[in-house]
Formats: C-alpha cells, sequence, structure tokens
C-alpha cells in the first residue's frame, strides 16, 4: 500500500474546529462519517506524544474515525519539551507495512498524510486498551496467540532470514532516520534510570532503595549498557518498537496494535521482551489490584504461551523459506538448519529476558510508569510494588544467559515471586 496524495502542503495543528474541514476532502473518512457536518468530535488519546481525536457522525453514532497528529513537542510535558514531527512519518510507514503483513492485527488506513503528521484510521469500537482490561482483571483467551503471530509474522518477515538483500535494504531505508525516538528509547529505557536524573520519576518511598540497589550496582548497570549497545548496534527486523499493554486494542475474540510510531529496524528480542515486562508489572500490581492471585497466574500462563506462538509460528514461516539474504538453499542440511534455528530462538528469548528486566525498571522509576502501579494513591504500597519490580529486574537481568526454555524464565519468575513477602 503506498502512501496516499497529501491534501495540504502546510502543517497546522489540527483541533475540533478545523477538523471537519481537513476531513471533507478525504474520500475513505466521507464513506464512513457520510458527513462532516454536526460532528461529535471527542481527545481520546492518553498517550505520550501526540493527539488522538474520535470523530463521529451525528446522524450515525456507530460510524466514527481516528485522527491522530502528530505536534512539535511531548504531548506529555507540553511545548517546553520540543520534538520532531516525524514520528508520525514513521508510525505511518509502520502501519502501511503492517496492513500488508497482518492486515487483522492493526487498524486500517483510511488516510495517511505525512505533511500533516497525520493519520486518519479506522475506529476499534469494541475493544479497549489492554492496560486497562488488564488492570480491571479481564482474561482475553486469545491475546498471546494474537500477539505471538504478529511479532512473528512482522520480525521474520521484514528480517534478512525473509527478505533478499535489496528488497530489505530498501525497506530499512524507509526507517533509517527515525533517530529522535530511538534517542528517548536510549535515554529513558537504558540511561536516566540508572543514576540521579531529573527525569526521574521519584516515590520517597522507593528512591532509598534505589540509590542503594540500583543507582550502586555495577554489574547490573554494566548488563543495562550492553543491552543499550545492542539496542543501538543490531539491526535485524523492523520493530514496533513500543510493544507494551498500552499499545493493544483487545476484546475477547480480537486484539489490535497499535501505535507504532518508535519503528525501526532493531533487534528482534527486543519487541519480545517490552511485552513481557508489561505483562510482568501488571503481575506484580495484582498484589494489590483485585485480581488477585487468580489474575497472577492467568498472566503469568500467558508468557510462555505468547513466547510459544511466536516461536512455532516464526519457525513455521523459515521452514518455508528456501532462499533470503542470509541463506541459500542447500547451504545447510536438515539436521543442520533445525540446530541453527535452535540456537537462534535460544538467544532472542535470552535477549528478551534482559531487554525484559530493563524495561521493568524505565517502567519504576522512569518518567513514563506504568497506570497499573503509578495509580496507586498509596505511596507506601505503591513502593512495595515498585521494589518488587526492580527487584525482578535484577534477578532477570542476572539470570538471562542460564535459561536454556522459556520453562526456565516462569521457574525463575515463579521462584522470586514466592520469595517475597508483598
Amino acid at each position: 500500500m503506498g502512501d496516499a496524495p497529501n491534501i495540504v502542503d502546510t502543517y497546522r495543528i489540527l483541533n475540533r474546529s478545523t477538523i471537519p474541514a481537513y476531513l471533507a476532502d478525504i474520500p475513505a473518512a466521507i464513506e464512513v462519517l457520510k458527513s462532516v457536518d454536526d460532528l461529535i468530535i471527542e481527545e481520546i488519546g492518553d498517550g505520550n506524544l501526540n493527539y488522538v481525536f474520535k470523530v463521529t457522525s451525528s446522524l450515525e453514532p456507530k460510524a466514527s474515525v481516528i485522527v491522530k497528529q502528530a505536534v512539535p513537542f511531548l504531548r506529555m510535558v507540553g511545548e517546553d519539551w520540543p520534538l520532531g514531527r516525524d514520528r508520525m512519518k514513521y508510525e505511518i510507514r509502520a502501519l502501511t507495512v503492517y496492513n500488508d503483513l497482518v492486515p487483522n492485527l492493526v487498524p486500517k488506513i483510511f488516510h495517511a498524510d505525512e505533511a500533516m503528521s497525520t493519520l486518519v484510521m479506522q475506529y476499534l469500537d469494541s475493544h479497549i486498551i489492554l492496560r486497562s482490561g488488564m488492570i480491571a482483571g479481564i482474561e482475553y483467551p486469545n491475546l498471546s496467540q494474537h500477539i505471538g503471530l504478529f511479532m512473528a509474522e512482522t520480525l521474520f518477515k521484514t528480517s534478512a532470514w525473509s527478505m533478499d538483500s535489496l528488497q530489505r535494504r530498501e525497506l530499512m531505508s524507509k526507517f533509517t532516520m527515525n533517530s529522535e525516538l530511538c534517542k528517548l528509547t536510549e535515554d529513558f529505557i537504558f540511561t536516566f534510570p540508572y543514576f540521579e536524573h531529573d527525569s526521574n520519576y521519584s516515590n520517597p518511598k522507593t528512591d532509598t532503595w534505589v540509590s542503594a540497589n540500583i543507582h550502586s550496582d555495577y554489574e547490573y548497570k554494566r548488563d543495562v549498557l550492553l543491552f543499550k549497545e545492542l539496542f543501538v548496534s543490531k539491526s535485524e527486523a523492523l520493530l514496533h518498537g513500543d510493544l507494551h499493554s498500552g499499545s493493544l486494542m483487545v476484546n475477547q475474540e480480537e486484539s489490535y496494535i497499535i501505535d507504532m510510531e518508535f519503528a525501526f529496524f532493531g533487534p528482534i528480542s527486543f519487541d519480545v521482551g517490552k511485552i513481557i515486562s508489561n505483562f510482568l508489572l501488571c503481575c506484580t500490581a495484582h498484589y494489590y489490584l483485585p485480581g488477585g492471585s487468580s489474575y497472577r497466574d492467568w498472566i503469568l500462563r500467558q508468557i510462555p504461551s505468547l513466547w510459544e506462538n511466536f516461536e512455532s509460528n516464526f519457525l513455521e514461516l523459515w521452514n518455508k523459506t528456501d532462499n533470503s539474504a542470509m541463506l541459500s538453499e542447500g547451504y545447510f542440511s536438515q539436521e543442520e538448519i533445525s540446530n541453527f534455528q535452535s540456537d537462534f530462538m535460544l538467544n532472542i528469548l535470552r535477549e528478551a529476558i534482559g531487554f525484559a528486566a530493563c524495561s521493568m525498571a524505565r517502567r519504576t522509576i522512569g518518567i513514563a510508569g506504568v497506570a497499573d502501579i503509578r495509580d496507586i494513591e498509596n505511596l507506601e504500597t505503591r513502593s512495595r510494588l515498585e521494589i518488587t519490580n526492580l527487584k525482578l529486574s535484577k534477578v532477570l537481568m542476572s539470570q538471562h544467559n542460564s535459561v536454556t526454555g522459556v520453562d526456565d524464565l516462569l521457574k525463575i519468575i515463579g521462584d522470586f515471586y514466592s520469595d517475597q513477602k508483598i
């Protein structure tokens, strides 16, 4: 799918009063809304970066579209934190790729306008943000299957194990300069949380523990730095780049992945580790939230299920590929390719565990936490959960290279929680 022609050449920030005129020139939006007269326009975005509006026809209450626009600053901070608009260019490009690869797992594009840093896309009217559902203790029977399939399809099919060299380099060139958001990841996941920094979150009940056990732990910080190097230097596949429980819209039957403005070519294991970390953050939160042990057990079952769905789909795609930038038919015997694939997938799992450890620390100490825990008003309770997550981060980091399969990971997590007094 190619980028739609730009309607305007001059960027301007859209608002409730200007959105109708903007949509009037987009046939696909008119097809959904029928008319731009008397539209109901609500700002619904709760993210850190962009403005998101739900636009509904007053004539057809079930007819809605989403208008998402990047503005030249960090939304969660305001104009005091300038930020380029190129992030929407990369979200448009990634969502276009994903609409080709996994059309049933991402929203449909109605209009993509790089000049206006704007996407008009499908409104998911019967879905909620996964994080909200998990905080409420809702079980989703198809979730791990959908996430595993999404990761396998998008990560394998944009890797050198699937594409030929020229085709892949052409795709990479479309994402090479998503440097500003990559720099945010480098700073907020791999750098600022591990020493005193003005951007870090503060909970007086947690700060002393962080100073003594995170900021002063050389081996842990060294390992984080090695994962930062991996993030910076390894360009395996097109990543979502911010795959967490706030980047999925779900119901009991369907899952849609959204918010891919961080998309870039990086290590396959990063997306895998990020989603695992968010499951673990929620698991810890349910020592306080009403889901309790039953919901924690459900969350923990999702981790091996997610991995197994990812691994089986990834290998199935790989086994259907005879020639690629990496391998030519006849290079390996069947036994050799099986051995190679086993080692390859184990390495992804080990790296994913390390990236999960970094992401858990970031979401606990850094500027952008998770509502699962940050919304808990009692600072002492919140601190107890925060320290639990930081301890788990350190355990995962120290043991990531010792796992021989996902069962080992689950045992590490289970043993950890069993030993805690939360």
